[in-house]
């Protein structure tokens, strides 16, 4: 596998809103196997104790909202080349909300975290992408799928993951050189997801990981689920 334990030279691996929920699972697992995890957060107090303990985990306190905050990112990695980019970092404002009371400030954080953070992450690290042969793995969600959508509402978190789905298809035309891929976790016991979710976060980044190690360059610019079914757009 792609992502297996390789002492001599390990993996580099971002991971975006790394510190809790689905970001912090990845993290885990990827050291685990070995990789130099960069954990990319606002606040990495949550995972300080991991990086005192394992050398391979380097944490970056960055606000990849902010303008400067992606050339930051970058800066820091110290031109190191980049196999794999997850864009994890996401927000869902407007699960209640219906129509008659949509927000525009909602709308328009949403597609700043949800569709131009990732964008904007992986143009600031394309040289150590490109450097690697590496891989963008962007976490969507199937409420981003237009043919699936039988239920409306959400209409600022469905618009932006909708947005996320074509960066990725159209990143992966313009750079064949990369793997791109859209990711659905599922519907995940996290703080997003609530306790009523049907997905351990555990089941969901396995099945992620499985996805992104055995991604073949025929498949870049899909959108797959954590169980490695593909889904319409």
């Amino acid at each position: 596998m792609p992502f297996s334990n390789r002492k001599n030279n390990p993996m580099n691996i971002v991971i975006t809103g790394a510190s809790r929920g689905i970001g912090a699972e990845f993290v885990r697992r990827y050291l685990d196997i070995g990789a130099t995890v960069h954990a990319v957060s606002r606040n990495t107090d949550r995972l300080a104790p991991v990086a005192r303990e394992n050398k391979n985990l380097k944490l970056h306190a960055i606000d990849l909202e902010s303008e400067r905050g992606p050339a930051e990112l970058a800066k820091a990695l110290g031109g190191a080349t980049i196999d794999l980019l997850i864009n994890n970092a996401g927000i869902y404002l407007d699960h209640d909300s219906d129509f008659s009371h949509l927000s525009p400030e909602k709308i328009r954080k949403s597609f700043e975290v949800n569709t131009l953070l990732p964008m904007r992450a992986t143009a600031a690290l394309l040289p150590q992408l490109i450097a690697a042969k590496g891989t963008v793995a962007n976490i969507s969600s199937l409420m981003g799928s237009v043919s699936d959508n039988s239920s409306g509402g959400a209409y600022a978190y469905r618009m932006s993951k909708a947005a996320l789905n074509m960066f990725t298809k159209s990143f992966s035309v313009d750079y064949p050189k990369l793997k791109t891929v859209a990711l659905h976790p599922g519907w995940v016991k996290t703080d997003m997801g609530g306790e009523n979710a049907t997905t351990t976060v555990e089941e969901s980044v396995k099945g992620l990981m499985k996805i992104i190690a055995e991604l073949k360059a025929t498949k870049s610019g899909h959108f797959y689920d954590f169980e490695g079914d593909e889904l319409h757009w």
